[in-house]
C-alpha cells in the first residue's frame, strides 16, 4: 500500500509539471519567436543502503546491486523546441525573421557601476529605432524589451537620420542617403546571429530570452564554447517579417487533457491507498 501511495503521489508532481508547461505553451501561441518546450519523464529508483542479499535470489537480476526499480517516477528533462515558426509578413524594415538555425543577440546595461553588459539570445526579431541620448541624430537598433541588437563584434548596431536603412538576407545593413546622393554603401555592421550548439544549456530569462545556464557546463567549459557567431550564408535574414510561434494549439490541448486526465486518476489513487491505509490500521487496533 505504501508503494502504490508512492507511486500514485510521484506521479501527481510530475503530471503537473507536465500541466504548467503545456499551459505556458499555450499561453504563448501568440508570442513572437517563441519555442515551445516539451516536457520528458524518468522513472525513480529505489536506492537499497543494506544490501544483503541470498546471492541464490539474486539470478536474472537486470538492475545493479544496491537499486530496485519502483517508486513511481518525475518529471525530468524540458526540451526546447526549436523548430522554425511560420513567418508573418508586417513590411516594417526593422522586424526580422530568422530562417534557419541561430538566435539574435540582444544586450543589456549593467546595472553595476563599471560591470559587464548582459547579453541575452532570442528569435524575437521585433525591433525599433531608440534615440542615442549622446550623440544627436544617431539611433540604435532595440528590441521591445530595451535591449540593443548586436552586430558581428557584439557591438550596438547605430544609425543615423540621414540615410534610408535596408537590411538584406546576410544580416547586412545598407545605407542610402535620403537625399538621394550617392549609390548604396554597405556598413560595415551586419546583424550578428550566433548558433547556439546545444539549446538545451539555454535558460529561460523571461521575456522570450534566453542566457547560457553555465550550472550545466561541463567543467572547463564557459559560455564561450557554446556560443558561434555565425558567417554570412549560414543563415537567412528576411526583413519586413516575424517569426511566430512553433506552438500547434491542437497539440497542446490534447497534451494538456491527458494529463489532467492522468492527475486525476493518480489523484484518485492515492485516495484509494489513503483509505486502505486507513482500514488496515483499524484492523491492527
Amino acid at each position: 500500500m505504501n508503494t502504490s501511495l508512492y507511486i500514485s503521489s510521484s506521479a501527481l508532481q510530475a503530471y503537473q509539471q507536465k500541466i504548467d508547461t503545456s499551459a505556458n505553451n499555450i499561453a504563448n501561441v501568440n508570442t513572437t519567436g517563441f519555442k515551445r518546450r516539451d516536457q520528458s519523464f524518468s522513472e525513480l529508483l529505489a536506492s537499497q543502503i543494506n544490501n544483503q542479499f541470498d546471492t541464490t535470489q539474486e539470478v536474472g537480476r537486470q538492475t545493479p546491486y544496491g537499486i530496485r526499480e519502483g517508486y513511481g517516477n518525475r518529471a525530468g528533462i524540458t526540451q526546447l523546441n526549436t523548430e522554425q515558426g511560420q513567418g508573418i509578413e508586417t513590411k516594417n524594415p526593422f522586424d526580422l525573421m530568422i530562417q534557419g538555425k541561430g538566435f539574435f543577440q540582444v544586450s543589456y546595461p549593467s546595472k553595476t557601476a563599471g560591470g559587464q553588459s548582459e547579453i541575452l539570445y532570442t528569435r524575437d526579431g521585433n525591433f525599433h529605432l531608440s534615440p542615442n541620448s549622446n550623440k544627436q541624430g544617431s539611433y540604435y537598433l532595440v528590441s521591445a524589451n530595451g535591449g540593443f541588437l548586436l552586430d558581428q563584434n557584439e557591438t550596438p548596431i547605430e544609425l543615423n537620420n540621414q540615410n534610408e536603412v535596408n537590411i538584406d538576407s546576410n544580416g547586412r545593413i545598407q545605407l542610402k542617403n535620403k537625399n538621394g546622393q550617392g549609390g548604396v554603401v554597405n556598413s560595415p555592421q551586419r546583424v550578428g546571429i550566433v548558433d547556439i550548439q546545444n539549446p538545451h544549456v539555454l535558460k529561460n530569462m523571461g521575456d522570450n530570452q534566453f542566457s547560457i545556464d553555465t550550472t550545466v557546463l561541463p567543467n572547463g567549459a564557459n559560455a564561450a564554447n557554446y556560443a558561434r557567431t555565425m558567417n554570412q550564408g549560414e543563415t537567412q535574414i528576411q526583413s519586413g517579417s516575424l517569426e511566430g510561434s512553433n506552438v500547434d494549439l491542437t497539440t497542446e490541448m490534447t497534451d494538456l487533457m491527458t494529463s489532467q486526465r492522468s492527475f486525476q486518476m493518480n489523484a484518485r489513487a492515492v485516495s484509494y491507498a489513503d483509505q486502505m491505509m486507513g482500514i488496515a490500521n483499524n484492523i491492527l487496533k
